[in-house]
């Protein structure tokens, strides 16, 4: 039987969290099995309000937390605890829209796909700026080049895969480098992501956009190093 689980990685997310949870509590009948919230060392009062949130919800959850080690951490410490045969990550800053899991889901329980990637259109209305859209398509465009592979949007949050896949990565790159490293270690073992389009509300640097050039620079040297270093199972 197919299941799912939503894995949330939180910093900081004080501004969202409860309307998360509230949205998260409008879609679980049928889709969600569980939520497994994970608490990336937040200082302000997201664990707090976490908690109260999910005081009233009738969905299975589980929270915990962890000293800050950025999302890839997050999402490790997240993944041990899963039992559903899939998983879906969901941030918490409400970027993408959370209704979008129904549409993921459906693509899995039609049979179409075990896996699937979301992708954004970057309009002048959902755009943060024009440098982060158009270095996005970079990435995308580099990833195709060294792997020969369409993912029309590679930084994508929004990623559901079976359990194994998140259970067996290797973790070995820190903060964004997660939405690398799950398409990279799919292409090592010949799998491929349905994509589907999703909603997205860009976020300004003062309500928590982090993302920078630095992190570009450093998804560019990773993906290079994974393709040299790496080969493909035999089909």
């Amino acid at each position: 039987m197919k299941t799912l689980t939503v894995l949330v990685p939180i910093f900081n997310e004080d501004r969202t969290i409860q309307e998360l949870v509230r949205q998260l509590e409008e879609i679980q009948d049928g889709v969600i099995s569980e939520c497994i919230f994970v608490n990336d060392g937040s200082t302000d009062s997201t664990l707090e309000l976490l908690k109260v949130a999910l005081s009233n919800v009738r969905f299975k959850h589980q929270v915990i937390s962890q000293k800050n080690g950025g999302k890839a951490s997050a999402i490790h410490a997240g993944a041990r605890l899963v039992t559903t045969s899939h998983v879906i990550i969901l941030d918490s800053d409400l970027e993408l829209e959370t209704g979008d899991v129904k549409v993921f889901w459906k693509i899995v329980t039609d049979g179409r796909s075990d896996i699937v990637f979301g992708y954004r259109k970057f309009l002048a209305h959902s755009s943060f700026t024009y440098r982060y859209s158009r270095g996005n398509q970079v990435l995308s465009n580099l990833y195709g080049i060294f792997f020969n592979e369409v993912i029309t949007d590679i930084m994508c949050g929004y990623k559901l895969v079976p359990t194994s896949v998140l259970k067996d990565l290797p973790y070995k790159f820190r903060k964004f480098g997660l939405e690398i490293e799950i398409p990279m270690q799919m292409w090592k073992k010949r799998m491929r992501p349905y994509e589907v389009e999703v909603q997205y509300h860009a976020r300004t640097r003062a309500e928590g956009k982090s993302i920078t050039v630095k992190d570009a620079i450093a998804i560019i040297i990773s993906m290079a190093a994974f393709r040299v270093s790496n080969r493909r199972t035999i089909s």
